[in-house]
């Protein structure tokens, strides 16, 4: 074997080891995860507040509004324990899915009060309302994509639930129909500040479709909020 031969030989054998050096470094990076903490509701609390605040009439605008956000809680919940069950060590999803099963159920009285049918279905990931059944199905398939996309994904239904918050607040006169969205309002703001957080440690960057650039940008500039308990 010549001189030359051996030298080339071992040329090819430096660079592979540089190569899978390099990949082997990218392979073990250590993504620092944020440590902001979504807290969980007071649903007692909830419940005694509502139930101390005067009944009043509702209106069909009213009355579809309850049934939608009712289903869009149900969402919230179903969407992140999927996300949280493709990528568990991301402790977001499950943080956010288990603080939304709580408002699930605190919101109930609002449906015991006016005698109105639970619109959701037992079954996880099913919905009635179609524009919900497809920001599920999508945004579980999004989410099988990467972590980061899963993140996004979470961080575009609190950015829908926000717009659709504020919407239904304005729609009604009602104090205890407020009180409650307010409370919701809040712990979506909080959720889509900590999903920020975790978006731009994987290295992403999430635009808001449905608030606006600046109403976001106001959000996770700011800390959490406590949550509204009157």
């Amino acid at each position: 074997m010549s001189r030359s031969l051996v030298i080339g030989i071992l040329f090819v054998v430096g660079l592979l080891v540089v190569a899978a050096g390099c990949t082997s470094q990218q392979a073990t990076k250590t993504v620092v995860t944020p440590t902001v903490t979504i807290a969980l509701p007071d649903s007692n609390a909830t419940q005694k507040t509502y139930l101390s605040l005067e009944k009043a009439p509702l209106n069909d605008t009213e009355t579809a509004d309850i049934i939608y956000l009712q289903e869009a809680g149900k969402l919230e919940y179903d969407l992140n324990t999927a996300l949280a069950t493709q990528h568990p060590d991301t402790t977001v999803f499950r943080n956010i899915a288990n603080a939304s099963k709580i408002y699930m159920t605190a919101d109930n009285v609002i449906l015991t009060r006016y005698g109105i049918t639970n619109p959701e279905h037992n079954e996880p990931g099913v919905f009635t309302n179609q524009k919900l059944q497809k920001v599920y199905t999508t945004g579980v398939n999004n989410g099988l994509i990467s972590v980061t996309q899963a993140l996004i994904t979470s961080a575009t239904f609190e950015d829908m639930h926000i717009a659709d918050l504020e919407a239904a607040i304005k729609r009604t006169d009602n104090n205890d129909l407020i009180f409650i969205y307010q409370q919701e309002l809040a712990a979506s703001r909080n959720n889509i500040r900590a999903l920020s957080q975790w978006i731009t440690a994987y290295g992403g960057t999430y635009t808001p479709t449905y608030i606006s650039q600046d109403y976001y940008n106001q959000i996770i500039s700011t800390p959490l909020e406590q949550i509204p308990l009157k």
